[in-house]
């Protein structure tokens, strides 16, 4: 006899059954899968931060100060803004040679901006440069004559709580680390270095995409004095959406920061902020900063910007 032999296989049923499970699976591993990811771009924006502390202790070992936060007086005496920290840290960053061919010894960023054969190394994309998660664009138009292109950066220096310069040619500096003229030795940071922001991120939030002028920079501020494409204030919230000059970031719920003592930090956005009703445009008083932190009436977010203000936010507030 015929020996009968049963079809084997799938039935419809079996077959919807799988796809929903593999959908399930999909799902549930899909945000994982993306957290670790993120979580990557976040160290390896953490490593950039990293490698500026060295640039920046290394810089300390070997000039006696921090660099300028960046040049407010060109030569002509005019406040143009000119090269930023940035520039300065490249020998220290393995960026030598691009800092050589702009010649920042013997020329201001203005006249590289408007040389035809220097201005494409203002154009150069340097990774370290940037964080992985951020979607600001390569290149941003230069705050000066004409419409020029030059490369983006997202850190920029803690310039302080005011919009204020500083330098020799100022009655006032201002109380960060890297703001204008900015000179400073270890000993003028008397909150301690672990305790005194040096360095955060800042991005482009919504409201700024139409902004590409206002995008901070790795070459300097342009026609800006205050310098703040290249330079931040920690007078508004972290991440506050309508502040252009303060630090934000793409990662999710706050910022990396380094600290003055080298070390990296991920502040919440939820840390206390409090400004405690001080102006912070350029008719401010660090004296008044002071008084206010002394008084208790600022928050954690802002001690840690300021580098002697007397009233020191440990790494608690972190």
């Amino acid at each position: 006899m015929r020996a009968k032999h049963r079809k084997t296989g799938f039935t419809l049923v079996e077959l919807l059954v799988v796809i929903a499970i593999i959908g399930i699976l999909i799902a549930l591993l899909l945000p994982a899968v993306q957290a670790a990811r993120e979580a990557a771009r976040r160290m390896e924006c953490q490593s950039n931060l990293k490698q500026f502390g060295i640039a920046m202790h290394n810089y300390h070992d070997s000039l006696g100060t921090f660099p300028p936060g960046f040049m407010v007086v060109d030569h002509t005496g005019a406040v143009t803004g000119g090269w930023g920290w940035s520039v300065f840290l490249m020998p220290y960053l393995e960026q030598s040679s691009l800092q050589n061919v702009l010649s920042v010894k013997d020329y201001r960023l203005m006249q590289v901006v408007e040389d035809p054969d220097l201005l494409p190394m203002l154009q150069t994309e340097v990774s370290i440069f940037h964080c992985p998660s951020s979607t600001l664009e390569p290149l941003r138009e230069f705050l000066g004559p004409g419409s020029q292109m030059v490369g983006t950066s997202n850190y920029t220096g803690n310039r302080g709580f005011y919009n204020i310069a500083g330098g020799a040619h100022l009655t006032m500096k201002n109380n960060g680390v890297l703001y204008g003229e900015s000179d400073l030795e270890f000993r003028h940071i008397s909150d301690g270095t672990s305790n005194t922001i040096a360095i955060g991120e800042r991005t482009v939030l919504a409201v700024h995409i139409d902004q590409p002028k206002r995008w901070p920079s790795w070459c300097g501020p342009g026609g800006l004095g205050i310098g703040s494409t290249v330079t931040s204030a920690f007078s508004s919230k972290m991440n506050h959406p309508t502040n252009m000059h303060g630090w934000s970031s793409d990662h999710a719920g706050g910022c990396n920061f380094l600290l003055c003592d080298g070390s990296v930090h991920f502040i919440s956005e939820t840390i206390h902020s409090d400004t405690g009703g001080l102006a912070s445009d350029n008719t401010g008083d660090p004296a008044e900063f002071k008084i206010a932190a002394k008084a208790g009436d600022l928050g954690a977010y802002q001690l840690l910007g300021s580098r002697d203000d007397g009233a020191v936010a440990t790494t608690g507030a972190f």
